[in-house]
């Protein structure tokens, strides 16, 4: 019992001050403003490949992004690939120091955070890690480049890093439907 209530102690003493950052730290306008042209539910056309040199398969499905606590974008999705529906949730917040923070989970146990991101206009561009249901983590990196309105989203693509290389295992496009 009392290794348990040390264990918890120390976690919290270690999670307090970043929690306390955030609290302390609200989006800046300009970013909730462009945050805000998340909101609404899209329709998605994508492809992903596990490996390299494996084919690409398409995928389609839709993600609905709102407000969460008015202080993160919560982005649902439903993707259907090779007769397969995949369920995701993400959050999606902001970070003063990184300009942007994300976390996802997969319905197949995948997960994964954004840990760097930069905001060019309407560009997003992130680094991300990649947690596997095997156990792999995986560094990767996405742009995602929307249209002036925030409208669509084109020809996005994300990366990751095998043996020294970078390679896309993720490209598609977004329309807003609602929103």
């Amino acid at each position: 019992m009392r290794t348990m209530y040390a264990s918890f102690t120390a976690v919290a003493l270690v999670l307090m001050p970043a929690l306390a950052a955030h609290a302390q730290a609200p989006i800046p306008p300009d970013v909730r403003q462009k945050m805000s042209g998340y909101v609404g539910t899209w329709a998605v056309e994508e492809w992903v490949r596990e490996t390299p040199s494996a084919p690409e398969v398409a995928q389609n499905g839709s993600w609905e992004a709102s407000w969460y606590f008015d202080a993160f974008i919560e982005w649902k999705g439903s993707i259907e690939s090779d007769g397969e529906t995949i369920s995701t949730v993400e959050y999606e917040g902001y970070d003063p120091i990184i300009q942007n923070y994300s976390y996802w989970f997969g319905s197949d146990g995948s997960r994964g955070e954004a840990y760097d991101g930069e905001w060019d206009g309407t560009t997003i561009r992130i680094q991300l890690v990649e947690y596997t249901t095997g156990g792999e983590v995986h560094r990767g990196r996405c742009t995602w480049p929307y249209s002036a309105d925030f409208t669509e989203l084109r020809d996005y693509f994300c990366e990751k890093l095998t043996d020294g290389n970078w390679w896309v295992f993720r490209r598609g496009s977004a329309r807003k439907m609602s929103g």
